[in-house]
């Protein structure tokens, strides 16, 4: 199916969707109506349970049409995204799964150590790939915790937002090193200058420029030279000037866990009416799997 016939097919189910709204703004409006109509047909010594069967009757297609309209949308951008994002990854990696509703679990990126203290995890656009032989995960994610206000009203802090990779290295690492890159925004403040994990220890490699960048703690003083060979920190510092967000890594056992401060949605799937040129959009896809798959490049001899 060419990328016309699939966008003409998902607008044509939009087009009935956006019909079954107006609809359900229709039957809403109708319950409303019902219900004042009760206490005036009672008062009235009217039939008082003809409206309030209507008002039941309009409320019960209100809520059958809502969830209909829901699940549309899920199928859409379920089809949009299997039919058309998953071709453009296909292109580059081997595709071992794709699924656009999903995230990683709390306990992997708990492991990580990377993220300090959060409650919940929300996300999307999870895939899993193999690029020249390296299996690496990716989605989007959003960590949030609970606390209360000054006000003492219980709040949501996001304590990050973006994108987050694992990738699989050949042997194993002895200990944990990881490496934060300093910024000035405060949405990331949490991330960047929150106190070292129990058991890490923040230390300087000597590398002043590479210092001034990045922030490094370590689960034993010295394992960072088996990491920040000079060859990793120019990898490292290349990445930070050419990816769209902050980088925040985590090197331990068999794996590394790279975050990536959100620089915009990756792989985020549009309104079907929004999709006028698929071309463009592709071209973006593309663009955006090249950043990953440069990430992948640079941790592989690691």
């Amino acid at each position: 199916m060419s990328d016309k016939e699939l966008l003409d097919r998902l607008r044509a189910k939009k087009s009935v969707q956006m019909i079954l709204k107006k609809i359900m703004f229709i039957t809403g409006l109708g319950s409303i109506v019902s219900l004042v109509f009760i206490p005036v047909v009672y008062n009235s010594d009217g039939k008082w349970y003809i409206p309030l069967v209507v008002m039941v009757g309009f409320m019960l297609l209100t809520f059958l049409i809502w969830t209909y309209v829901n699940h549309v949308e899920t199928e859409l951008e379920q089809e949009l995204g299997t039919d058309f994002i998953e071709r453009i990854l296909s292109e580059r990696v081997e595709l071992l799964d794709y699924q656009p509703f999903k995230t990683m679990s709390y306990n992997q990126l708990k492991h990580s150590k990377l993220f300090g203290t959060y409650d919940n995890v929300k996300g999307a656009d999870y895939f899993k790939a193999v690029y020249n032989g390296v299996a690496f995960e990716y989605c989007d994610a959003v960590l949030t915790s609970e606390g209360i206000d000054s006000g003492n009203v219980k709040s949501s802090y996001t304590e990050f937002e973006g994108g987050v990779m694992t990738i699989q290295i050949p042997h194993q690492i002895k200990g944990t090193v990881i490496v934060r890159e300093k910024g000035s925004s405060k949405t990331f403040e949490k991330i960047e200058n929150s106190v070292a994990p129990s058991g890490m220890i923040d230390i300087i490699t000597g590398d002043e420029e590479f210092d001034s960048k990045f922030r490094v703690e370590v689960s034993e003083p010295g394992e960072e030279k088996n990491i920040l060979t000079p060859a990793f920190i120019n990898r490292l510092s290349g990445l930070g000037n050419d990816i769209a967000g902050r980088l925040f890594v985590s090197v331990q056992e068999d794996g590394i866990t790279v975050a990536i401060s959100k620089g915009g949605d990756r792989f985020d799937i549009p309104p079907v009416h929004k999709m006028k040129d698929p071309d463009k959009f592709k071209d973006m896809y593309r663009a955006q799997l090249k950043e990953l798959l440069d990430i992948v490049n640079a941790f592989t001899p690691v």
